[in-house]
């Protein structure tokens, strides 16, 4: 009888460590999970963040590359039909050339 009962107190302890070891085991991988999850989580923002401002980059060289364009084609446009009178002041000139 103190056989038996030390068998069923035995199994009983190991049946409970066996729960508690299962449970232990689900927490760590569920833990594992969501680290895995939270770190391509971060990876996504950084990648947006960085995508987020290479597009802003590129679009404020754009407008500078418009600006500068409008800004050539208005110059060359004046120094190619514009009319000086010949008696202006040298200065004038030099400005207009520049």
């Amino acid at each position: 009888a103190i056989v038996g009962a030390f068998y069923s107190w035995a199994t009983s302890l190991y049946s409970y460590n066996r729960e508690a070891w299962m449970t232990d085991i689900q927490i760590l991988q569920n833990h594992d999970y969501q680290y895995d999850n939270l770190q391509i989580g971060a990876h996504t923002m950084s990648r947006d963040q960085i995508r987020d401002r290479t597009d802003a980059a590129i679009t404020k060289l754009n407008n500078y590359i418009l600006v500068t364009t409008l800004i050539i084609a208005l110059a060359a446009e004046m120094l190619v039909e514009g009319n000086i009178d010949k008696d202006c002041a040298d200065f004038v000139l030099n400005v207009y050339m520049l």
